[in-house]
This record gives structure tokens, C-alpha cells and sequence, in this order.
């Protein structure tokens, strides 16, 4: 039988240091896609998400057991993000190509595996998709992101982003207008 997350961090805050290894086993792949989204960089994402938990082990009590565990550490990794992005002075600008060490957008919405036909249309379709996710607004870009690629509902990322559901809903469904529009193309 896995156990919750709440039961994990009972556990860790109780001193089992072994069960904070399935919450980032649990947690890790939706983290760090965000992260690597929202940063458009492979050593930012994992400086961040190591930074995330590290959080948590130094401070146990950070997290305050109201709120659901993922909620949370998606509000701490934008958190660590917007600290990122001060200290580096950029933006959140990601850019649709890599750059040969750091893969863009563009990079992951292509599948490898397809034949050279298909392969072509996966990444025209992709490139198209990489685009008019560069032309979102900021904001618009991180609820799509959230909702998306993380699966917290419009709910927790209200909360998360400190804005009202309505803005949130508004902010996905403008994001989804611009993007069915921009694809369709």
C-alpha cells in the first residue's frame, strides 16, 4: 500500500529521512517540467528543484499541512523561480530553440520517435505550439503551464498565485483562445 503525502511528511517530520525519497520520486517529473517551462533551462530547472526540497529538509514545518503537499510545492518552486529569475535579471522570456546545451520549448514538443514524415509534422506542429506559447502573456503562459503540464486544479492555482479563480480562469481561457488561433493557423 503507497502512502499519501501527508502520511509522507508526517513521516519525515517525525525524523524518517527515507520517506521524503518517494515524495520527490511522486512528485518529480511534473516539478521539474514546470520548472524547466518556466525557466527554459535545464541547469535553472534543477538548481530549483533541488532548492525546493532542500527547503523542506531544512525547514519540515514549512509546510503547514492545511494545504495539499503539491499545491504547495508548486507555489515553493514559483517561488524559488521569481527569486531565480531576480537574481539572473531575466524575465521568464524562454526561448523556442535551444541553444545546443540547453533545449527550448521546440525541443520537447517534437516526439523523436516517428518516421521522417511524420517526425516533420510532429515538429511543424510543434514549433507552431512552441510559438504561440511564446506569444502568451507571462501569465497567461504560467496558469497554462500549471494546469497543464502540473495537473494542480484552477483552485490551487488561484491560491498558488495569489489571484482570485475568476483571474485564473480568464487568464486559461484567454491563453486557450490565443493558442487554438495561433495553431490553427
Amino acid at each position: 500500500m503507497e502512502l499519501t503525502d501527508a502520511e509522507l511528511i508526517s513521516a519525515f517530520k517525525a525524523g524518517d529521512a527515507e520517506a521524503l525519497g518517494p515524495l520527490m520520486e511522486r512528485h518529480k517529473a511534473a516539478l521539474y517540467g514546470y520548472l524547466l517551462r518556466l525557466t527554459g533551462r535545464q541547469d535553472a530547472a534543477e538548481d530549483i528543484f533541488q532548492e525546493v526540497f532542500l527547503k523542506l529538509v531544512r525547514n519540515p514545518a514549512a509546510y503547514g499541512e492545511r494545504e495539499k503537499f503539491r499545491a504547495w510545492l508548486f507555489t515553493v518552486a514559483r517561488n524559488a523561480a521569481m527569486d531565480h529569475f531576480r537574481r539572473e535579471g531575466a524575465r521568464g522570456e524562454v526561448p523556442l530553440e535551444g541553444d545546443g546545451e540547453r533545449p527550448g520549448p521546440a525541443d520537447y514538443a517534437a516526439s523523436p520517435e516517428p518516421g521522417p514524415e511524420a517526425a516533420a509534422v510532429n515538429k511543424e506542429l510543434g514549433e507552431k505550439i512552441a510559438a504561440a506559447l511564446a506569444r502568451l502573456s507571462q501569465d497567461q503562459r504560467e496558469v497554462f503551464y500549471l494546469r497543464h503540464y502540473s495537473g494542480l486544479s484552477f483552485k490551487e492555482i488561484a491560491e498558488m498565485l495569489s489571484v482570485p479563480i475568476g483571474t485564473v480562469l480568464a487568464r486559461m481561457s484567454r491563453a486557450a483562445a490565443l493558442l487554438r488561433k495561433e495553431i490553427s493557423r
